[in-house]
């Protein structure tokens, strides 16, 4: 069952390279600290990179809305949703 996000969330976000390509990834949590959605995007707007990079974090934040743990979809991704995840699940676990 899909859990709605409120209209307002604490958010963060970050830049990185990941071979060769820029990225900046920003996430929501849900009121509990959760990892809850994940955005995406490249330097190259308009792109491929840019289409890819958009549907992976729409993907990742389906999982999370609809209860998956944001671990099981660690295990099952790589590529640069991948670094957002290691990111922003370290910077929950620190806080």
């Amino acid at each position: 069952m899909s859990k709605r996000l409120p209209n307002r969330r604490a958010s963060i976000a970050f830049s990185f390279e990941f071979e060769g390509h820029r990225y900046r990834a920003s996430a929501g949590f849900f009121a509990d600290g959760r990892l809850a959605e994940i955005f995406l995007d490249t330097e190259k707007a308009g792109s491929a990179l840019q289409l890819h990079a958009e549907t992976a974090a729409i993907l990742v934040s389906l999982c999370l809305q609809h209860g998956v743990d944001v671990a099981t979809v660690r295990h099952s991704i790589n590529g640069p949703i991948a670094v957002a995840i290691d990111y922003f699940t370290k910077i929950v676990v620190l806080s």
